[in-house]
C-alpha cells in the first residue's frame, strides 16, 4: 500500500513554443557544424592539390633561359662549304667576263689597206686586186691631203677601246659610206653581212699606192650585224 506521504515526482517541464533553448544546447550544435565544415574544407583542399599535382592545372610559367641551338650533322656527310666564287662573307666575286657578253676575236693584226680593199670574211682578211676584184671596206684620197675609209663605217669616239657589241650598235645607228681619218683615229667596219671589225689608224700615206694607203691595227670579231 502506498504511503500517502510520498508523492510521485512531477514530469519535467516542457518549455513553451517559441521560448529560447537552454543555455549550452546551441553552443554544442554550432561546434558540431563548425567541425563538419572544417572537414569538408580540408577535403576540398586535398582534392584541389591532387588535381594540380596530376596535371589538372598548369604550373606557373618559367622564363626561358638563354640557349644555343646546335644542328647535328649526320655522320659521313661533308661539312657545308660556300658556293664556288664566294668568299668568307658569302658575297659572290664576279669574274671579269661575267655578264659582259664578251665576243671572241676572229683575227687581229697590222693591215695596210688601199683602194682594192680587204675581205673581212677571210681569216686573215685578204686584200683585193688592183687589176681585178676589189673589196669593201677600202680607202682612198679625199681632197689634197686627207685619206678616207670607205664602205659601211662609223667613227669610234669613246675614250675606251672599241668593242664588238659597241661597234655593232654604232654601225646600226651611225654608219656612213666614208669617214676621213688621221693617225690615232678608230673606225668600226663591216661589209654587208661580214664579221664586224675595228681599225685603229697608225698612219696615212696620201702619195703611196694607186690611190693612197692607210695603215692600222685591225681587229675582227666573231660577231655579225644580223646575229
Amino acid at each position: 500500500m502506498q504511503d500517502p506521504s510520498q508523492q510521485p515526482a512531477p514530469p519535467p517541464a516542457v518549455p513553451p513554443a517559441g521560448s529560447p533553448a537552454p543555455a549550452g544546447a546551441g553552443t554544442s550544435h554550432a561546434k558540431l557544424w563548425a567541425t563538419g565544415a572544417a572537414v569538408v574544407s580540408a577535403a576540398a583542399g586535398v582534392a584541389t592539390a591532387f588535381a594540380a599535382f596530376s596535371g589538372g592545372s598548369s604550373p606557373a610559367p618559367v622564363p626561358p633561359s638563354s640557349s644555343v641551338t646546335v644542328t647535328a650533322r649526320p655522320q659521313g656527310l661533308p661539312e657545308a662549304t660556300a658556293p664556288s666564287g664566294q668568299g668568307p662573307g658569302g658575297a659572290g666575286a664576279a669574274s671579269p667576263s661575267a655578264g659582259t657578253g664578251a665576243v671572241s676575236v676572229r683575227w687581229a693584226g697590222r693591215m695596210l689597206i688601199g683602194l682594192e680593199g680587204i675581205d673581212l670574211e677571210q681569216t686573215p682578211p685578204r686584200k683585193g686586186s688592183t687589176s681585178g676584184l676589189g673589196f669593201s671596206p677600202n680607202v682612198g684620197r679625199n681632197g689634197s691631203s686627207s685619206m678616207e675609209v670607205k664602205g659601211t663605217v662609223a667613227q669610234w669616239t669613246a675614250a675606251e677601246a672599241p668593242t664588238a657589241q659597241g661597234c655593232k650598235d654604232l654601225l646600226a645607228t651611225q654608219s656612213r659610206r666614208s669617214v676621213i681619218v688621221g693617225k690615232g683615229d678608230r673606225v668600226c667596219l663591216l661589209d654587208e653581212h661580214s664579221p664586224i671589225a675595228a681599225l685603229t689608224v697608225t698612219g696615212t700615206f696620201y702619195d703611196q699606192g694607186s690611190y693612197g694607203l692607210v695603215e692600222g691595227d685591225l681587229t675582227v670579231w666573231n660577231l655579225r650585224p644580223d646575229r
